[in-house]
């Protein structure tokens, strides 16, 4: 029951998060057609829910444009996380995954650091069920500011040295992520171990120029979610990707075409099938 059962449950829930999957046949979809309903909204929001069918995948807790708690739901099961957020004046200084199994398989907590009013650390406790396991990120950045790279150093069982290393390496294209290589490898030594290194790779293409609704919410909050979920870091992106592929090495590409509806002010409001929908509220 554990590692295993615990890469069941984050299965499980990350296909739950990738829920803006398009039902279209055109490749690549066309995202240039819009919902002429809108969402009713002309001026600022906030995204409040996603969801699929008539299921809520996932819930935004806001008051006053603060978040403060993100729910995700699993469309096919009663499987939920919870991520609570918590702020030293106005920076998320924590954030704390909890699933609703009992025990916990997920129960992650993280704290933020900053650095210059940027993101620069993050000490991560993950509370598994016979065990507590520990990780040390570093936020880099590159030349003009951006952000370049993840670097996790994890002591896992109880270890009091590293024992796991994991890198996030990030392209960009303007303000879009067009990639992530998702690094793993053991450390010997407190010292990474190239010779065990695989690599996935996600790559976003076929952004439209429209407003990504994950921009109306934290960007740290999914900077650090997408260390859990390493697919959906384009949602720090300024633009809505049309098509992510996993580049496993262990096997073939997978491509998932994505495409949206919009409203009159550049928002998606659904997927072209209006099978996914995205709520907002305005603020």
């Amino acid at each position: 029951m554990g590692k295993s059962h615990l890469l069941k449950i984050l299965t499980v829930l990350l296909l739950a998060f990738v829920v803006s999957c398009d039902n279209t046949t055109e490749d690549p979809p066309n995202q240039n057609k819009n919902n002429n309903n809108g969402s009713g909204i002309t001026g600022p929001r906030i995204l409040s829910k996603v969801t699929n069918g008539n299921v809520t995948t996932e819930e935004y807790i806001t008051s006053a444009g603060v978040l403060s708690q993100a729910i995700l739901r699993d469309y096919g099961t009663s499987n939920t996380t919870t991520a609570t957020v918590t702020y030293t004046n106005d920076k998320i200084t924590k954030i704390r995954y909890q699933d609703n199994l009992t025990p916990h398989v997920l129960d992650n907590e993280y704290t933020i650091t900053y650095t210059n009013g940027k993101m620069s650390a993050i000490a991560m406790q993950q509370n598994a069920i016979s065990t507590t396991n520990y990780s040390d990120f570093t936020v880099i950045y590159d030349a003009v500011g951006g952000l370049y790279r993840i670097e996790e150093r994890k002591k896992m069982g109880g270890s009091s040295s590293y024992t796991h290393y994991t890198e996030y390496r990030f392209t960009f294209s303007a303000s879009n992520v067009v990639k992530v290589d998702h690094t793993t490898m053991l450390m010997s030594g407190n010292t990474p171990d190239p010779t065990t290194a695989s690599t996935i790779t996600y790559a976003y293409d076929n952004y439209d120029d429209k407003i990504n609704p994950y921009t109306t919410l934290p960007k740290e909050y999914f900077i650090v979610t997408g260390t859990l979920f390493p697919i959906n870091f384009n949602m720090i992106s300024t633009n809505n990707a049309g098509k992510i592929t996993i580049h496993n090495p262990m096997s073939p590409p997978v491509s998932i075409p994505k495409g949206y509806l919009y409203d009159s002010q550049n928002y998606p409001v659904s997927d072209q099938g209006q099978t996914i929908n995205y709520i907002y509220k305005p603020l």
